[in-house]
């Protein structure tokens, strides 16, 4: 097949993608968009137009990262238009599909590539949810398109210019969704290990322009937050949800339903006094009550360890089962575990087949995602919302299975 004609098919499944997730949105229809989304993220777009400003109020000016709500703003211009909307998301979909091309064609081949991009671009996940109005989508395309140009480090002929992109990928999915941040020093880890037959010289620079590149993206945020709030950190939330994973009321309800409503639940079961003394951190500002949330789960964390380290492996039973996580009906489980199901299964043999090349290479990097997601899950909590980025990598493992058994074929 020549490149011009791989061109054109890869175009054509990155129209499907975008037209795909466009009918299905529109489909639904308006009301359905607006009742079923995070309208913070979308009241955040609307200040940020009108007031040049990320507080939602008093006490969340640091709380969400600011690259969702700044493409919201830029999509929609600040007007309630879930049209603008669902077309901006559309194409982020079809990025995707695009980076799952790029990554199966360098674990694999072209072949392998184009069949990767037609799953992703067909993946019932993906199709449903990357325009609904939350971060999955963005966040997705993002950690895809970070992941692309770390892998292409080592064979690069400049690999510091290659570095640097990575690293800047890297750190706009962080502020898109800050939980990828133990991936950094994972990554970090790969570069090197990555280039052990270059010298020392040019791996070192490899892995300070990739750090460079990530601070200097994530540095203007963290300055504002300093500023604005008193704290160097990319989000006042951790305390939050790491106090909404760690509490007795926990799983009252997740992982069949929410942890908002277990959030719910456990603060309701806070005492009187527990409940001033958050009256109290709310009047000293937005990091206090943040410590305050933090030291709470911690101190859970210390009483009952056994039951943390039980419930770490039930959140990531969770996170990767096949039901979705909330449940939802039987059809939309049907649909998703269709999906699901065969892309995993799949995965194997795509990293069987890398295994027996001895291609150590790309399942380091996918391990590093899951490793990193594992942290997160295990201390905090995940919905499969948050777990569905790495079917990405999944999808490109089972690209390459599919490819190997049409060739035994």
């Amino acid at each position: 097949m020549t490149e011009r004609r791989r061109l054109v098919i890869l175009g054509v499944i990155a129209s499907v993608a975008f037209g795909a997730r466009l009918g299905a949105r529109l489909a639904r229809g308006e009301a359905d968009f607006w009742e079923q989304s995070y309208g913070f993220y979308f009241d955040l777009a609307q200040k940020l137009v009108a007031e040049r400003d990320f507080c939602l109020d008093a006490l969340r000016c640091a709380y969400w990262t600011p690259l969702y709500p700044a493409f919201l703003a830029l999509a929609t211009g600040g007007a309630r238009c879930f049209e603008a909307v669902a077309v901006a998301q559309s194409l982020v979909g079809a990025g995707t599909t695009l980076c799952a091309y790029g990554l199966a064609r360098r674990w694999f081949d072209a072949r392998a590539g184009l069949v990767a991009a037609a799953l992703t671009a067909l993946y019932p996940y993906f199709v449903a949810h990357d325009t609904a109005l939350q971060e999955t989508g963005l966040y997705t395309l993002a950690v895809a398109a970070a992941t692309l140009a770390l892998d292409s480090v080592p064979t690069a002929r400049r690999p510091a210019r290659a570095a640097l992109l990575a690293g800047g990928l890297t750190g706009l999915a962080m502020l898109t969704r800050p939980s990828l941040l133990p991936f950094a020093p994972l990554a970090l880890g790969w570069l090197w290990l990555g280039r052990r037959g270059a010298p020392a010289s040019e791996r070192w620079k490899a892995l300070s322009g990739y750090a460079g590149a990530l601070c200097v993206v994530l540095m203007p945020w963290l300055l504002r937050n300093a500023a604005v709030v008193g704290r160097l950190t990319l989000t006042t939330r951790i305390g939050h949800s790491l106090w909404a994973g760690n509490n007795p009321q926990t799983f009252s309800h997740y992982p069949q339903g929410s942890i908002d409503r277990s959030a719910e639940a456990a603060w309701e079961a806070l005492t009187p006094a527990e409940v001033a003394e958050v009256g109290q951190a709310i009047a000293r500002g937005e990091t206090a009550l943040d410590d305050w949330f933090r030291a709470r789960a911690w101190a859970y964390v210390r009483e009952h360890p056994g039951r943390t380290l039980a419930a770490a492996g039930r959140k990531l039973g969770a996170a990767f089962w096949w039901r979705l996580n909330p449940a939802k009906g039987r059809r939309e489980q049907l649909v998703y575990g269709s999906g699901y199901v065969p892309a995993m299964l799949l995965a194997l043999g795509g990293a069987w087949r890398l295994a027996r090349r001895r291609q150590w290479s790309p399942l380091a990097l996918c391990g590093a995602h899951v490793v990193a997601f594992g942290l997160v899950t295990a201390a905090f909590w995940a919905h499969t919302s948050h777990r569905s980025y790495l079917d990405v990598y999944f999808i490109a493992l089972a690209g390459g299975a599919l490819t190997s058994l049409r060739r035994r074929e």
